[in-house]
């Protein structure tokens, strides 16, 4: 089992309240500021992550607690390990038959638009949700550290849920958020290798983004299909390995 890097702060609760404020004033601030100023580049949409990866990238290197918040070497992980991501990239295959191709832009288009998905969304809400919010939880006990910043990470993009679409759709987002979000916390707590959930993360968003819009929800139902699969699969193993050697990774 290997042993939890040693990060507590005071008042954890206050510290993740005004965490999750950061995101959402920054994120909400970048786009009035885009949707005011007219501005149409790709990047525009995610100009609210650029001071929080900055600020992230600093602290973290000048602290020097990237492991800390699970940035290991991904030579570090063993076969077993690196076969627990199939299925996310089933899920990316999903995606992009689901598709049925990609919208018709430049590709200057899907180049800004893929590097701001996983260098500025994918690494910011990563390194937040699995990494800072995840480790603050950890003295509360493994098992409580996964499911409150995975409900935080469900809840604060089931909010954007609430803009009038249809029944259905708000409910199947609300749960998708949900069950994604445990799925990528638990492999991160299992196997400490942030940068894969920061690279599915940005992949994943970046097909929602550039594919065509189907016409069911029947490709949905199916992503959703194999990530309750795998975190059944997830969570069967962590009982194993907690019965083996006192719980999950740390």
């Amino acid at each position: 089992m290997i042993k939890p890097d040693s990060f507590t702060v005071k008042r954890p609760l206050i510290t993740i309240i005004l965490i999750e404020l950061m995101l959402m004033i920054f994120v909400a601030g970048g786009s009035a500021y885009v949707s005011i100023a007219e501005l149409t580049h790709p990047l525009a949409p995610f100009l609210g992550f650029i001071p929080i990866a900055l600020f992230l990238l600093i602290y973290l290197s000048v602290k020097k607690r990237w492991s800390i918040f699970y940035f290991s070497s991904l030579s570090k992980l063993t076969k077993r390990q690196w076969l627990e991501y199939l299925p996310l990239l089933l899920v990316l295959i999903v995606l992009v038959i689901g598709n049925k191709g990609f919208q018709p832009e430049s590709f200057s288009f899907f180049a800004y638009l893929l590097l701001s998905q996983i260098f500025l969304v994918g690494f910011v809400e990563e390194t937040l949700f699995r990494g800072i919010i995840l480790r603050i939880l950890m003295p509360k006990g493994k098992a409580f550290a996964i499911v409150v910043s995975s409900a935080l990470f469900g809840i604060t993009h089931a909010l954007q849920a609430l803009s009038g679409q249809s029944l259905e759709d708000t409910i199947l987002q609300i749960v998708y958020a949900f069950i994604l979000g445990f799925v990528l916390t638990m492999l991160v707590v299992r196997n400490r290798a942030i940068f894969l959930t920061i690279l599915f993360h940005g992949l994943h968003n970046f097909l929602n983004f550039t594919g065509n819009t189907p016409s069911t929800h029947l490709y949905d139902y199916l992503v959703l299909t194999i990530l309750l699969a795998q975190l059944l699969w997830l969570l069967s193993s962590s009982k194993k390995s907690s019965a083996a050697s006192d719980g999950i990774y740390a």
